[in-house]
């Protein structure tokens, strides 16, 4: 079931093209556009996390969908993309990363993504999927979110995963050095993952014969409860991508499209 879908990104997607008009370094603007594609991936294509996780499970009574929670409660903040919680009280959030190019994960977990030219470092993804994973369980817990039975809350489990895009080349370093099994494409979570999710839990069930399933409307509440926890925010891509020096003007030739901004020296 559907609980909250995409947010609009029209307004991000115009702060990014007008930031791709000033003089960039090379790494600025890949970061800039690494940063457009994520928010419109259909337009090289693809098709988006979101789609795929939609597909499967946006009708189904057994999973209840959240996208683009932002949660901020007592001084920590958080954004988290993607967001599956089964009957089982199981938890899945999904870190949803476009990389329609080549992804290198190195042995001491720095993740490198090719921009044409050369590999460019960019933040851990798996490190920022632990913080939110720390918000939720404190916002889960201190908004009493969970139900109980038998009077103990429901102690759920949280599994972080990142979605790359299903043209990506993901190279990896051996799972013995470090593990990058929660690094999946988005194709993979609708032909293989969730339906192995849906096995084992049906397996579990039949083997136990305890009830440990919660019903269909329970799961609704739960997590409308999380998603009322959202808290929209306008990001501001000038202030996280552009020096202090860059100065918003108005383009007179064309303001009713607001502000254009503009910058004569390199980043």
């Amino acid at each position: 079931m559907l609980i909250k879908d995409r947010d609009a990104k029209q307004g991000a997607v115009e702060q990014l093209r007008d930031l791709l008009s000033l003089n960039l370094s090379p790494r600025k603007r890949f970061l800039i556009e690494r940063e457009l594609k994520n928010l419109s991936p259909g337009q090289d294509g693809g098709k988006n996390a979101a789609h795929f996780i939609n597909f499967y499970c946006a009708d189904s009574r057994n999973w209840a969908v959240i996208h683009d929670l932002k949660i901020d409660h007592n001084g920590l903040a958080t954004h988290i993309d993607h967001l599956l919680i089964n009957q089982f009280l199981d938890i899945y959030l999904f870190e949803s990363k476009n990389y329609t190019y080549s992804l290198k994960i190195t042995g001491d977990g720095e993740f490198l993504v090719f921009d044409g030219r050369q590999y460019q470092s960019v933040e851990s993804p798996l490190d920022e999927n632990e913080k939110r994973i720390q918000v939720l369980r404190k916002v889960l817990i201190e908004n009493k979110i969970i139900p109980k039975r038998m009077g103990i809350p429901f102690r759920p489990l949280i599994k972080p995963f990142v979605l790359v895009s299903p043209r990506s080349n993901v190279l990896r370093p051996p799972a013995t050095i470090y593990d990058t099994s929660s690094v999946i494409r988005a194709d993979f979570l609708i032909k293989k993952f969730l339906e192995q999710v849906e096995r084992i839990k049906r397996l579990y069930l039949k083997l136990k014969r305890l009830p440990k399933a919660i019903k269909s409307d329970t799961l609704a509440d739960v997590a409308g409860k999380l998603a009322s926890m959202n808290k929209p925010s306008r990001i501001d891509y000038q202030r996280q991508f552009c020096p202090d020096d860059c100065e918003e003007t108005l383009d007179m030739r064309g303001s009713e499209k607001g502000p254009t901004l503009y910058c004569d020296y390199a980043i």
